[in-house]
């Protein structure tokens, strides 16, 4: 080689040197994150993309969350498989169990404004009385609701009766090619209809309820045994309306959704701009999917239990609010609420699924809050048409979240890769 030759190939060297740190300053200026955390969220990027091209689930999206910001927010694959519409950030779609945590945030907030304690009796509360057979003389308290210790659980099935807890709001033909499990599932929901929210739990909890057997109540003593139940999370609500003197709509609305500037969050479809809504999936067969079928949307009438609809963006907020929240930086709770939020609340002989799985929801809990083995507090969902996560790690204080529109068990695929690239950037 030449000494012009090699004065060449250093200039050409050089300036390829300085477009690349231009290329990735230019990179940290526009996103606000080091080069190096950003190459992490483009590879996790492509992943997804993979993951999107083969995977059942028509359309999900995610987020990841880091020292007080958003630095991922993707959607992928089909809200709409038939109109091929985007999955995107803005998508509108259903989070299950998550909603949960929405009610206990606003039993916390009506703590600190003095308006109830959470070792209240429900029955000084509620204008009717609940009370677990087996022991009658044991009151049940707010706290009880809250980590799921309240006896009450839902075991009687109304489709015995011919009804069901959750209505279609939309009618859906069946047809003789529609999959066996799809049919038996809408003739389920097509029988139930609107309730309101007292007469829900009326009917589980009163001796007089349609829906109501002493096996709807535990055998273990209030306060005495973890068992998740979606009537604790009705109650709960309930008593917000009752002590805030709104509706639990209205409540989550002006304390919550209107702070965080949720503007695409609702309990109700009605309330949503119909575009950005995804559809609803299940697969063809639970045990061998092939396919997603579409279902059509439903309400239920425990809706503060798992009816929560949002986008990915506006969940993200609420997930930085939870993170700020722990450190005693939240806005909507003081800091002494944050801390019972986050906190056990429960012996560990409360618990009978204790293990070291990474994401164990069983293992302890704060207020409608779960705390995995690993310290993460977190909290999934699952239901027709959705499947969902939400996780934060207080000592990196970084977090993600997801749902889907589809629930199968490739959701775990994207749980795990999300989880992977999001423990490496919180580093």
């Amino acid at each position: 080689m030449t000494k012009i030759s090699r004065q060449f190939l250093y200039l050409s060297c050089f300036v390829l040197l300085c477009h690349t740190m231009a290329c990735n300053a230019a990179r940290k200026n526009a996103q606000g994150l080091p080069t190096a955390q950003q190459l992490l969220l483009d590879s996790l990027d492509a992943d997804l993309r993979q993951l999107s091209s083969t995977s059942l689930i028509p359309g999900f999206s995610v987020a990841i969350a880091k020292d007080g910001q958003i630095i991922f927010e993707k959607g992928y694959g089909y809200a709409d498989l038939a109109n091929k519409v985007p999955f995107t950030s803005q998508t509108i779609h259903g989070v299950a169990s998550i909603s949960k945590t929405f009610v206990g945030l606003a039993i916390l907030q009506l703590v600190d404004a003095g308006k109830l304690q959470l070792d209240e009796p429900i029955n000084d509360i509620l204008p009717y009385k609940i009370t677990n057979p087996h022991h009658p003389d044991q009151a049940i308290t707010v706290r009880h609701l809250v980590t799921h210790t309240s006896t009450l659980t839902e075991e009687f099935d109304p489709e015995e009766v011919g009804e069901a807890s959750i209505y279609l709001l939309e009618d859906y033909p069946l047809h003789d090619n529609t999959p066996e499990d799809i049919k038996s599932a809408l003739t389920y929901f097509q029988m139930g209809k609107p309730l309101p929210l007292d007469e829900h739990i009326q009917r589980y909890t009163q001796p007089t309820g349609k829906w109501y057997t002493t096996e709807n109540f535990l055998q273990s003593q209030p306060g005495e045994k973890f068992d998740y139940t979606n009537l604790d999370a009705a109650i709960a609500a309930r008593i917000v309306e009752l002590k805030s003197g709104q509706s639990f709509e209205e409540y989550t609305q002006q304390h919550i959704f209107q702070p965080l500037k949720m503007a695409h969050t609702s309990w109700q479809y009605k309330d949503l701009e119909a575009p950005l809504v995804s559809k609803l999936y299940m697969p063809n067969d639970r045990k061998a999917p092939t396919k997603a079928i579409e279902m059509p949307k439903y309400q239920l009438t425990d809706y503060p239990s798992g009816g929560l609809k949002t986008n990915i963006a506006d969940l993200g907020r609420y997930l930085l609010e939870m993170i700020n929240g722990y450190q005693g930086r939240g806005k909507l709770l003081s800091a002494a609420s944050y801390q019972t939020l986050f906190q056990p609340q429960l012996p560990d002989s409360c618990f009978e699924n204790r293990n070291d799985y990474l994401f164990n929801d069983q293992q302890s809990v704060g207020v409608f809050w779960a705390i995995s083995p690993t310290g993460y507090r977190l909290h999934n969902g699952g239901s027709v048409g959705v499947y969902s996560f939400i996780y934060f790690d207080p000592a990196t204080k970084s977090g993600a979240i997801a749902f889907c529109n589809l629930p199968v068990d490739d959701f775990g695929k994207v749980r795990d890769l999300v989880h992977r690239y999001e423990r490496m950037v919180g580093k």
